[in-house]
């Protein structure tokens, strides 16, 4: 994993220290998990009511269990990894003994018996949980705009949708709340708010990580997301929580190493680039930070190859038609689809569509899925990896479904998801760095995908990019315009 340097905020707030640094503050005794929790705190205080990043808060449970971390380190007991360092968790994850409504109000008053199977990790592993962070219902929207608990807002620009399904996630990381969190990605849920939240999102190559415990959507397309504030620490909590697990059979171990998850640099590597994979022309911001980027691979060492994808035309309608079909059975399943008036028009829409679906329709999306697999594996005999856009314009206006697109009316989504969802499809790793800045000051991502199992390949070359632009890493949001509206989070006790 590349030596990036771990750029954090100019506050001088511990809230907003890298995990590698509260790690070593921790050891050499300059400051404490309790002192930290107190930080994330008061910055929970002061800026939350503006973005609502959390749907549930715990900081009273956090500060005992950061009491009980400071202990552990005054005793010489520095172990394990994540000792002491805050998270938040999608609320998607079940949580034992904390309310988990999965982002709909037939869920209100849900409290699980037991943890997912990646939060018991996090535990392990000494994290301390400050919240259940927000997610669009359900997981099924890339806006994280409820209809009953209301919107998550972009704290780079807080009119503007942070993206979704996981924007509380990338929300909490791009405040200052946490340095590290967990998502779900399913057709972009990760890589889309950690795009437009300027942080990491890391969806890891299908069953790297366990689903064990997490509300899906489309099960065959869902996957644990990976998230942080740079992607040294994704590349931390990644080791964290993968590995097999018997109550996910779909779970496996990691592959066997893979020669380039040490890089240093990007010399020699062959990265590809694909204009059929540019699904819905970029504007021309996004445009010009794409293509910094690529340059900037060349200038690291890389050889930029342009690489033919035409099947790339199937991945939106094969995506949507195998979502659809999954996620009606799932709904089905769990007896929760006749309670229709329950859910959000949006979700609503989605699943009365979803109803429609035939087998044949499904069978046929399962078929250019197939076709789209083999693409990328032709690909990647080619390229060590692939560079693209994630999104082809800025994240709109809260509560827009369309955006204004080279003086058309576009759906959000449409201009979106034909860059995420192939990479779904096929199982394969892909990460979100941040590479400029749009017109609006609102952070734009790129994304790079590797052939299925090379994460650590994937994360280091996120890391390369990311600490050959200092000046793009070091700026972080600060969104204090007030608002009238209430919070709708809640504090838990102990």
């Amino acid at each position: 994993m590349s030596g990036a340097p771990e750029l954090v905020g100019t506050d001088g707030s511990l809230a907003s220290l890298s995990v590698r640094q509260l790690r070593a503050g921790f050891l050499a005794g300059e400051f404490s998990p309790v002192e930290v929790i107190d930080a994330v705190s008061q910055r929970i205080e002061r800026i939350e009511p503006h973005v609502e990043a959390f749907f549930t808060l715990l900081l009273e449970d956090a500060r005992i269990s950061a009491a009980a971390a400071e202990r552990a380190y005054r005793a010489g007991d520095t172990q394990p990894a994540l000792l002491g360092i805050p998270v938040a968790v999608k609320d998607l994850f079940d949580t034992a003994a904390i309310p988990t409504t999965y982002g709909s109000p037939m869920f209100i008053g849900h409290v699980p018996l037991r943890d997912a199977t990646m939060v018991q990790r996090l535990r392990d592993a000494g994290a301390i949980v400050v919240g259940k962070s927000a997610t669009h219902e359900f997981g099924w929207g890339i806006t994280t705009n409820s209809q009953h608990f209301g919107p998550t807002r972009n704290p780079w620009a807080i009119d503007r949708t942070p993206g979704g399904s996981s924007g509380g996630s990338a929300v909490a990381l791009a405040c200052g709340y946490v340095p590290i969190a967990i998502g779900t990605d399913t057709g972009g849920s990760t890589r889309i708010p950690g795009a437009f939240c300027g942080v990491v999102g890391h969806r890891p190559s299908a069953g790297r990580l366990s689903k064990a415990g997490l509300f899906p959507l489309a099960p065959s397309l869902d996957e644990v997301g990976v998230m942080a504030r740079n992607p040294a620490d994704a590349n931390l909590l990644l080791g964290i929580l993968e590995g097999p697990d018997p109550d996910d059979p779909y779970s496996f171990a990691p592959m066997d190493r893979d020669p380039l998850a040490d890089l240093e640099g990007l010399l020699g590597l062959r990265v590809g680039v694909s204009p059929d994979l540019l699904q819905v022309p970029l504007a021309a911001d996004i445009d010009e930070v794409f293509q910094a980027s690529v340059a900037r691979c060349e200038e690291l060492g890389a050889r930029v190859i342009e690489v033919d994808f035409p099947e790339s035309d199937l991945a939106y309608a094969a995506f949507g038609a195998v979502q659809r079909a999954e996620a009606a059975h799932v709904h089905e399943r769990a007896g929760l689809f006749p309670r229709r008036t329950e859910y959000g028009s949006d979700v609503r829409s989605r699943l009365d569509r979803a109803a429609e679906a035939t087998l044949a329709d499904y069978l046929n999306a399962q078929a250019d899925r197939q076709r789209i697999r083999a693409r990328f594996h032709e690909v990647f005999h080619t390229v060590d990896l692939l560079i693209s856009p994630i999104s082809a314009v800025s994240p709109p206006i809260v509560g827009n479904e369309h955006v204004l697109h080279m003086d058309r009316r576009v759906l959000f989504r449409e201009a979106v998801m034909g860059y995420t969802v192939p990479q779904s499809l096929a199982g394969l790793p892909s990460c979100s760095v941040r590479a400029g800045f749009d017109r609006l000051g609102i952070p734009v991502g790129v994304q790079i995908t590797g052939p299925g199992g090379a994460d650590r390949r994937v994360l280091a070359v996120a890391g390369c990019l990311f600490a050959a632009t200092p000046e793009l890493q070091r700026r972080w949001p600060d969104p204090v315009p007030p608002r009238s509206a209430e919070p709708r989070r809640h504090e838990v006790g102990s």
